[in-house]
């Protein structure tokens, strides 16, 4: 079998959260065709579920696990070498040496643009898992973001995260992108391939219900990924005063902020879920979902999941461009508030008028967005490139 060497800048178990969840099914379909040597840089802990998982699923593995003082250390490069913080932060030299050392991979992964230094002038056969532009999500949410660090990161970042992302698709051999509309930008067709990003078939066939949240509006995410704080809080801001007083916001997601779990002490409307073992019962059973996206990269996960289960979705146009769906078909794209809320106010007044959203969502999902479609991309771009470098 073919040996693939695999970076990654956080564990792939447990698949919480799009990047997670994404390497999680990368490294089982991975495990089925080729030897994959895992090598993860990261602050999570090798915990005994993560590891059982990993050694099921590779042959060889390399977790390296930093301090905090240890990536602050390596961000402070940023002030001297005008590469990327991202970059910086997650680089490692003893990382690089364990690299070097591995002269039997046939060829190298790297997943985001964390770990694409660490193979950047490899002669091996690489792929540039890029996922998102962060460059062009960072030029996209600085007029909008509420934090004013994140404000000053994205300022700062913006330019050098372009510039790097340009370099590193120019040398590999191949990206892979899960957005169409960030693709264009970088004018490198024939080194940039489409992706669907994949969504867990077991949702499109999901029909657990509780009446008991028929009344109920969500926000799906976790809930300390700043892009899902935005999109929250500008609702709360713009949108919530507006609902009918029978509705309740249920922001349902994974390791809330202090931010955020004010918001339920402070409206009686207003719940905050954390984490919960089966978000779904309660996004199948909501009137409707609201994804008001004003931050953030390309594809949101979380909108894909809850279209396979089969939901009425409002969304931004940030949140809907990377999806491609049909507006007023699959699913409604929004960005004015009082639309929004008009919206919400005409689906509680009238659900069954809203009934084909359900349908089409679902039909959407399982015709473009499954870790099947997912899967054959991946192994088709793999086989093209090794057969390139073999003739």
């Amino acid at each position: 079998m073919k040996k693939i060497l695999l970076l990654t800048s956080r564990l792939p178990y447990p698949p919480i959260g799009g990047d997670k969840l994404k390497n999680y099914y990368l490294v089982k379909i991975l495990s089925r065709y080729y030897d994959v040597h895992l090598i993860t840089v990261t602050n999570e802990k090798l915990d005994r579920r993560s590891k059982e998982f990993i050694e099921e699923h590779t042959k060889n593995y390399k977790v390296f696990t930093k301090k905090k003082q240890d990536f602050l250390f390596s961000l402070s490069r940023s002030m001297f070498n005008k590469e990327p913080m991202q970059v910086n932060y997650y680089y490692f030299h003893d990382v690089q040496k364990y690299i070097a050392g591995i002269n039997d991979a046939d060829l190298i992964i790297a997943t985001l643009i964390r770990t694409s230094k660490y193979a950047l002038h490899s002669d091996k056969p690489k792929i540039f898992d890029m996922a998102d532009s962060i460059g062009q999500n960072y030029k996209r949410s600085l007029q909008n973001v509420k934090s004013f660090f994140w404000k000053l990161i994205y300022k700062y970042e913006a330019d050098r995260l372009l510039k790097y992302e340009k370099e590193t698709i120019a040398n590999f051999d191949k990206t892979l992108m899960f957005n169409r509309e960030e693709m264009t930008f970088f004018n490198m067709p024939h080194k940039i391939r489409f992706i669907p990003h994949g969504v867990n078939e077991e949702l499109l066939v999901y029909e657990k219900n509780d009446s008991s949240y028929e009344k109920v509006v969500a926000f799906f995410g976790k809930m300390d990924y700043q892009p899902n704080i935005d999109a929250v809080l500008w609702f709360m801001d713009n949108v919530f005063q507006h609902l009918d007083k029978d509705l309740t916001f249920c922001i349902v997601g994974a390791k809330p902020t202090s931010k955020i779990l004010e918001l339920q002490d402070k409206y009686k409307n207003v719940e905050v879920t954390g984490f919960v073992d089966d978000p779904y019962v309660i996004l199948k059973s909501a009137l409707c979902i609201v994804a008001p996206m004003q931050t953030g990269a390309g594809i949101q996960n979380k909108i894909l999941e809850t279209m396979a289960l089969g939901t009425v979705n409002i969304v931004s146009t940030l949140a809907a461009n990377p999806i491609a769906a049909k507006n007023r078909q699959d699913y409604i794209v929004l960005d004015e508030a009082k639309a929004i809320a008009d919206e919400i106010k005409s689906i509680y007044k009238d659900t069954n008028k809203y009934g084909f959203y359900r349908q089409n969502s679902r039909k959407f999902i399982k015709k473009n967005f499954t870790w099947s479609i997912y899967e054959k991309v991946y192994k088709d771009t793999i086989e093209e490139i090794l057969n390139d470098h073999t003739h």
